[in-house]
């Protein structure tokens, strides 16, 4: 991985971090939102590593009802919209996913700056994971189909660089207790 220093690309452009955590978590036995991992939430988690990349908006989509990421991703971005934001990059970051190192994001702010018009998704040992970085012009649907957010970003025009990462943070989808013991 490349030096962990922010990038200067960052300040160069408005990322908006988009968290959906409007999820119940029946399976963790609380929101994961609001779920411990060594002393702090995972969104806490989330907030702490975009801060430290260099990414100052952001916005938890939380406390809606919706029947999955993909209609809750659509309300975050709507509300964005209505605030008359037009960010040049949506950093998807799903809130199951805290462990993420800020190395991580600062690498894809810089492949996005190098490529706006592209779809950035992160590799671990060539597995894709999240968050991915998607151009301000994507548009999210109202109601997706049941490829979701993965389907939407296949179906659109946008090219998609898959950048290796040295972060097994990206593949780590915490949907138990358990998985958050031992990761």
């Amino acid at each position: 991985m490349k030096n962990s220093t922010l990038s200067s690309k960052v300040h160069k452009m408005e990322i908006c971090a988009l968290i959906p955590a409007a999820g119940k978590g029946s399976r963790f036995g609380q929101p994961k939102v609001d779920a411990l991992y060594n002393g702090f939430t995972f969104s806490e988690m989330i907030i702490k590593t975009l801060k430290e990349a260099g990414i100052k908006t952001y916005y938890i989509i939380r406390d809606i009802e919706t029947p999955d990421m993909s209609a809750t991703l659509y309300n975050g971005w709507q509300q964005v919209c209505r605030e008359g934001r037009h960010p040049d990059g949506w950093l998807i970051w799903p809130v199951d996913h805290p462990l993420v190192k800020k190395e991580t994001i600062v690498l894809m702010v810089d492949a996005f700056a190098d490529n706006s018009n592209s779809v950035i998704i992160p590799c671990y040992n060539n597995r894709n994971g999240h968050p991915v970085l998607l151009p301000g012009s994507f548009v999210f649907a109202k109601k997706a189909d049941a490829a979701g957010l993965k389907g939407a970003i296949l179906k659109s025009d946008f090219p998609r660089l898959y950048i290796e990462v040295d972060d097994a943070g990206i593949l780590a989808n915490l949907n138990t207790p358990e998985e958050a013991l031992y990761a």
